[in-house]
């Protein structure tokens, strides 16, 4: 054997144990890279260690499948299944993925079904328009996912809603909320304790028909009920002995967040103890509260109403966790229209939509968990917010009004005419009024040295004076999570659907994202804070540099293997040319 060969075997042998070493060394040690700028490919802590203790399977299939995809379905589609691979990739062997194609069927009648199951479970179609030169088609796309664990089923939009945001920017709110949407559906879908949510009866609150869009939302990640407090001072919490032999006891909230929506009575001292022992004992609440009463109802009737100021009694209250909620109606030039009779044709009346500026369609700047990637917000009469008080307590603002924003102070004239005449524009000088904040932090109680001995010493309450650390969300306007419904047949409509436009405003997301936050002890929710950049390419520049950029990506690299053929070819030559 020569010394060439021996060579080249102790090469080959020492490629092969390294292979064979790295494999051992994997087989024990797992990562992986992300090369990217941005981490787009990085899940948090909080989904790995959610996927790495999954005790059975979870299957999902994503039904953004096809060859005639839009361009930018096929991102969505191909960012899916990345992400799908990096939670295959943690789950140890317990998650698997499909892609399949809705609309593969070539019999209408059923793909018909086949859409109708899909709508029947949770998923909603989009219909995206498909521009080839000069014709244009549109096609039904339906940009979700099934997630299926032991029996049970839940649905995932991977698509966002941006209402007047560019195609672009949609695709890329739907790629970062991508692992959260994900992550979230798998844990409460393989939860075996659900939090336990209450919605506060007794005081003109609003009512289950008004309510059950979004309770039945929320109920597919947690336990809801109603409950009247009606001055019992168990009815948020319960107490126990310590031990047998002690009279001393423990108490413990019964529920992991209340809401408290819309209520149009006063609140007795004795239910605001018990809210404000609730909060100090560590529970959460959503306060959603309309300052001023003012309705459409009863402009239906006749033109002209008054917004006059309520007495709920939590002024006092409200300004001990930080805030305050004022006795106004914020106008915005940035408004959702209504309906107005504007004349007769024969017996039929005609309607015109005008925007009506008691109805602020609310944004905000801050990139929070809560209230990032989630469509504009329809308020409907809201007043605006100052934060006052302790400055200890994070305040950060959830919405905010426009930067042409009118305050109107109650009691105050609320007339239709107001829709047939442009407003001035310099009156809306207003600008970013805040309509709906999150307080975190050690709130105080708003009956510290209020108390008389006899009831501080009282075995049965227990009072304190200091919360733990904790969370609380306030909204000016109580109809934030109304939904219309009809009282003769108990039908509603979906929350934040306008009958009139037709438009699907961000409310229920919104929500949603608020009682996910306020309820979630892993810090899941923090991973819909990541941002992409989507790099887009210039269609001008291709437009006019078309049959330069398709000779550029056709014939250069033939003609770069070419020239790299002939300089290999020439420089064997000259090296094994033998010279005479």
């Amino acid at each position: 054997m020569n010394k060439t060969k021996r060579k080249d075997i102790t090469g080959f042998l020492i490629s092969f144990l390294i292979l064979v070493l790295l494999n051992f060394i994997g087989s024990y040690v797992f990562f992986r890279l992300d090369l990217t700028s941005e981490k787009r490919y990085s899940i948090s802590a909080p989904t790995k260690e959610l996927l790495e203790n999954l005790e059975d399977d979870i299957y999902v299939k994503v039904y953004l499948q096809g060859n005639d995809l839009p361009s930018s379905m096929l991102r969505l589609r191909n960012e899916s299944r990345e992400m799908l691979n990096e939670f295959r990739a943690y789950a140890g062997g317990k998650l698997d993925f499909e892609f399949i194609n809705p609309s593969a069927n070539p019999q209408e009648k059923q793909r018909e079904r086949i859409y109708k199951n899909l709508y029947d479970k949770g998923l909603r179609p989009t219909d995206i328009e498909i521009r080839d030169g000069g014709s244009i088609s549109k096609k039904l796309i339906w940009p979700g996912a099934l997630i299926s664990y032991q029996g049970k089923e839940m649905p995932v939009q991977l698509l966002k809603s941006q209402f007047g945001a560019p195609p672009h920017q949609v695709l890329s709110q739907s790629i970062e909320s991508l692992e959260y949407e994900l992550a979230s559906t798998i844990k409460t879908i393989s939860s075996k304790d659900l939090k336990r949510i209450a919605f506060i009866e007794g005081h003109a609150e609003l009512n289950q028909f008004e309510t059950a869009d979004i309770v039945g939302s929320l109920r597919d990640f947690y336990e809801v009920s109603r409950l009247p407090i009606n001055g019992n001072i168990s009815a948020l919490s319960r107490r126990f002995p310590a031990n047998k032999d002690s009279s001393e006891f423990h108490i413990v909230n019964k529920f992991d967040a209340i809401v408290i929506a819309d209520p149009d009575s006063a609140f007795s001292e004795k239910d605001k103890f018990i809210i404000d022992q609730y909060v100090m004992y560590g529970g959460k609440i959503v306060w959603l509260i309309d300052q001023v009463s003012a309705d459409m109802d009863s402009l239906k009737t006749k033109r002209v109403s008054m917004g006059i100021a309520k007495a709920l009694n939590l002024d006092d209250q409200f300004f001990k966790y930080g805030v305050r909620l004022n006795y106004d109606l914020i106008q915005d030039l940035r408004a959702a229209p209504i309906p107005v009779v504007s004349g007769q044709f024969g017996n039929q009346a005609q309607t015109q939509l005008y925007p009506w500026l008691f109805y602020p369609l609310l944004s905000s700047n801050n990139n929070h968990p809560i209230n990032k990637n989630v469509d504009v917000v329809w308020a409907r009469f809201a007043n605006s917010i100052d934060l006052v008080g302790n400055d200890d307590l994070k305040k950060t603002i959830l919405l905010s009004s426009s930067n042409r924003t009118k305050l109107v102070k109650a009691p105050s004239r609320i007339s239709l005419s107001m829709v047939s005449f442009n407003p001035p524009e310099e009156q809306f000088n207003k600008s970013d009024i805040p309509i709906g904040v999150l307080v975190e932090g050690e709130f105080s109680s708003v009956f510290e040295n209020r108390l008389p001995p006899n009831i501080l010493d009282a075995g049965e309450i227990k009072f304190k004076a200091k919360s733990p650390k904790t969370q609380m969300v306030f909204f000016s306007d109580g109809d934030l999570i109304k939904n219309s419904y009809n009282p003769n047949t108990n039908e509603y409509y979906a929350l934040g659907f306008d009958r009139y436009t037709k438009q699907r405003y961000g409310n229920k997301n919104l929500f949603m994202n608020t009682m996910n936050y306020l309820l979630d002890d892993s810090g899941l929710i923090l991973s819909n804070n990541k941002s992409f950049k989507i790099r887009l390419l210039d269609t001008q520049l291709m437009d006019n540099n078309r049959l330069m950029i398709q000779l550029t990506n056709t014939a250069l690299p033939i003609l770069i293997t070419i020239l790299f053929g002939f300089t290999l070819n020439f420089i064997r030559k000259r090296k094994y040319t033998v010279k005479k």
